[in-house]
């Protein structure tokens, strides 16, 4: 045994310290991944919603964007955003992007920039009337946060809202 050991006892040093360097790059790895590249993520959802009191007495029906921060990590939402896009706006670079101011005096709506932390969300309340950002017709809405980055509300519930303020507004569906 002991013959056998001295033996082969370079070639296990050898297959040790090549262990120990793989499980060494693979860490140095992980942890440029998880610091530089994997940013949070935000889960954004939007809707036209009514908000009731205890009475079962709606109040009117307000536009809601409601971010969630899946992580890993903190983020700041910095900005609420819409866009406006579709395939020949895109290959004509005349894709339109506006920043939407939310209602400030509203005591249910966040204040933005919003610091969140893992698994918070915030509210963003908009009124819902004529003159709404809906108006212009958008295909996207969404938040930006603090990497740059857009976190988009699915584009079925965007339908979905248009579809229900050109019925409440039939008048205001002048293409803009």
């Amino acid at each position: 045994m002991v013959q056998w050991l001295l033996n082969y006892a370079p070639v296990i040093a050898l297959c040790v310290s090549l262990f120990a360097l793989v499980t060494s790059c693979f860490s140095l790895g992980w942890n440029i991944y998880r610091d530089v590249v994997m940013k949070p993520k935000l889960l954004v959802d939007f809707g036209i919603k009514n908000i009731t009191d205890g009475s079962e007495v709606s109040k009117p029906p307000l536009l809601i964007i409601s971010a969630t921060n899946y992580g890993p990590g903190q983020t700041t939402c910095e900005f609420t955003m819409i866009k406006k896009s579709s395939l020949p706006r895109i290959l004509f670079r005349r894709v339109r992007r506006f920043v939407v101011m939310h209602d400030y005096t509203n005591p249910l709506c966040s204040k933005l920039p919003n610091r969140m932390n893992m698994a918070e969300k915030i509210n963003l309340v908009f009124p819902y009337d004529r003159d709404c950002f809906l108006d212009s017709r958008p295909t996207h809405v969404g938040v930006c946060d603090s990497f740059g980055r857009y976190h988009w509300a699915p584009r079925r519930q965007v339908r979905e809202a248009l579809a229900q303020y050109e019925e409440e507004f039939p008048e205001s569906n002048q293409e803009k």
